[in-house]
């Protein structure tokens, strides 16, 4: 007998002791390996999360974790051909499981890149809260943080990798340890994927389990819990009824029950290469893991008048497809991933065909083939032509396999209604060459949709947009709590971990920018000056520069400025002399100017003017890892009488010392 898969649990591996159900391979129907049917009781395994897990990852920043993601990516990447091996058995092509274990990198990749880019700057010393701007009057700023509690993931069997290492990473970048639940169709591949994961010296304890059977998990969940879901409607209706009887359900994100859809261009008509790159996509989709995948489309938008071209064309490329093991090359369509995977397919065809008549594919194509191949779970490519957009089972109606309904469009508010209809989309493409087609296609697909890939026949006939490439900093933003803080000035600087302006400063014995990181506190401040501006200097600066612009060159022009009446310095030439003025020429700590941000000029600067300059350090980022970290100072520039003249906010790159252990 083929071994059961295990479970992985508060940070040990656990064999079920039943005799486990078969999972049988996609092309020969020979059992392949058996998972549990025996419950698991998931309390000890949510204890561990939230006793072990919580605090392994607050222990790191927001930073910190990225950092561990991107050395995770390069770990697993060591084991991709592993990875490959085993999603053998569902019917997909070497090429399918290498994509989705690609994608499965990126996500680990762009979710550590969404929080380096848009997170890092923002977070308090310790890393793990987001501070958004402060206002001035009165003093008050947005802290986000993740929720204190856990991330439960269930998926289906559609790109096992890079749907559950998306799950994983977006919880793992915010502080959230996951307990992975996938298909039974796919835990062989996932356990090892989770093995792998825990091999990996950078991983904290109690950041990921696994469990390959039936369990409860909602069942332990409150509101600071998160519960991811990636899979079929009629799965999540049930997940769905389960939360909603909860007295504190977790905060729950539904991926399920979507159709993807196709747009072609009305341009198509007198562009061949466009109707082409359209039918080549389409056909490709279908023939791509049969279907399987979530970047196949099941509706493809076409022009009223080219529908009869597109139908004779994709029927004819999809004729020349045959049925093949995937070993044999392509063009070729293998298995869906079991016999009851076929069932459900067949049972949602009927629909369809109420809605649409059959191009190719007919219902007995269809039966020949379940029954000339039954141990391998083949079925021929359907294609469906619509007669009405807006017939309702086209949009709710999902058919995961070969199957695509081509829909008739006169203009893109037809689509817009129709896409109404029905769920909405992950990832959709449009193909035209129109510009102004682009545009409008667009905004009738956004509302609906998580991306959108426009292609250009001319220029851009590339692959369409992967999953985990990326990553939005805006869908980790809505994992996270926001709360709205007031107080002094001080007091929000202590919370914050940013200096707020009318917070004390601190002088140093010594310049801060002559400080390492560790050393540099919020509010150290350095003053220097004063700095007397000549008509020398302005000219040099427009003789350097090539500004030559009359304010700074002719007297008497400039006389005759409606503001100004006179000559008046660069603006530019007063912030270079600011920075100038503040900055020691010895070598230290401050390794690069990274750039200088909100420059502002308040008031003309004239010759015989004595300059003088405060810098404040506003914001300490430590980069984790790399002995260096990123300081936000603020400058004020001010000249007679002190009168603000100028502010800039600039960050450097500043080196830290090395520690003593």
């Amino acid at each position: 007998m083929t071994r059961l898969v295990p479970h992985y649990l508060c940070g040990r591996w656990r064999t079920p002791t039943d005799l486990g159900t078969p999972r049988r391979h996609a092309v020969s129907g020979e059992e392949v390996y058996r998972v549990t049917a025996v419950g698991v009781d998931a309390g000890p395994a949510v204890a561990h999360a939230r006793t072990v897990g919580i605090p392994a990852l607050r222990g790191l920043g927001f930073a910190e974790r990225a950092r561990v993601a991107r050395l995770l990516a390069r770990h697993l990447a060591r084991y991709q051909a592993e990875f490959v091996a085993l999603a053998g058995h569902l019917g997909g092509s070497p090429a399918d499981a290498e994509q989705d274990v690609r994608a499965g990198l990126d996500a680990l990749l762009g979710h550590a890149d969404a929080v380096t880019r848009h997170f890092a700057g923002e977070t308090t010393s310790d890393g793990n809260l987001l501070v958004e701007p402060v206002t001035h009057l009165p003093p008050m700023a947005h802290l986000s943080a993740a929720p204190p509690g856990i991330a439960v993931h269930v998926s289906g069997f559609a790109d096992p990798v890079s749907t559950m290492l998306d799950g994983f990473a977006g919880a793992f970048v915010l502080g959230a340890p996951s307990i992975v639940r996938p298909s039974r169709r796919t835990a062989e591949l996932t356990a090892h994927l989770v093995r792998r994961v825990s091999e990996c010296d950078a991983v904290p304890p109690g950041c990921l389990q696994l469990v390959t059977g039936p369990a409860d998990l909602t069942g332990h969940l409150g509101p600071h819990d998160q519960f991811r879901f990636n899979g079929t409607a009629a799965t999540a209706g049930r997940f769905r009824t389960l939360l909603a009887r909860r007295p504190m359900p977790p905060r729950a994100e539904f991926t399920a029950g979507i159709l993807d859809c196709a747009v072609l261009g009305m341009d198509a008509a007198d562009h061949g290469r466009t109707l082409d790159l359209y039918v080549e996509r389409l056909v490709a989709g279908m023939s791509a893991h049969n279907g399987q995948t979530r970047r196949a489309v099941r509706r493809a938008f076409v022009p009223e008048t080219l529908m009869d071209a597109v139908s004779q064309a994709a029927s004819s490329a999809l004729g020349g497809l045959r049925f093949t093991d995937r070993e044999c090359g392509d063009p070729a369509l293998g298995p869906l991933v079991d016999a009851a995977h076929r069932r459900r397919l067949l049972s949602a065809l009927p629909r369809l065909r109420r809605a649409a008549r059959t191009v190719c594919g007919t219902p007995e194509d269809v039966a020949f083939a379940a029954k000339e191949y039954g141990p391998g779970a083949y079925l021929p490519p359907v294609l469906l032509a619509a007669g009405d957009a807006q017939a309702h089972d086209l949009h709710r109606v999902e058919a995961f396999g070969p199957v695509v309904a081509l829909v008739p469009y006169r203009d893109a508010d037809e689509i817009a209604r129709a896409l109404a209809l029905g769920a909405g989309g992950l990832r959709s493409w449009i193909v035209t060459a129109d510009p102004g087609q682009a545009r409008d296609l667009a905004r009738a697909l956004a509302p609906t949709h998580e991306r959108l890939h426009l292609i250009d026949p001319e220029t851009s006939p590339d692959a369409a947009l992967a999953p985990g490439k990326g990553q939005h900093p805006g869908r980790l933003r809505t994992r996270l709590t926001a709360t709205t803080v007031g107080g002094t000035p001080a007091h929000l600087t202590a919370a914050t971990g940013r200096w707020t302006p009318g917070s004390p400063p601190n002088t140093p014995g010594t310049s801060p920018l002559r400080l390492h990181l560790r050393d540099l506190r919020l509010g150290d401040t350095v003053t220097a000056g004063p700095r007397v501006v000549t008509r020398e200097d302005i000219a040099a600066f427009a003789e350097l520069t090539g500004d030559h612009y009359y304010l700074h060159t002719d007297e008497a022009a400039a006389a005759d400025h409606p503001i100004f009446r006179g000559i008046i310095a660069h603006g530019h030439l007063v912030a270079a002399l600011a920075t100038g003025m503040l900055v020691p020429p010895e070598p230290g700590p401050v390794l690069a100017n990274l750039g200088l941000d909100n420059l502002r000029f308040l008031a003309p600067v004239r010759p015989g003017t004595p300059l003088t300059v405060a810098m404040t350090a506003v914001r300490i980022t430590p980069r984790p890892g790399t002995g260096r970290g990123e300081v936000r100072w603020h400058a004020v520039v001010t000249g007679t009488g002190d009168r603000p003249v100028a502010r800039f906010d600039l960050t450097t790159l500043t080196a830290d010392r090395p520690t003593t252990d």
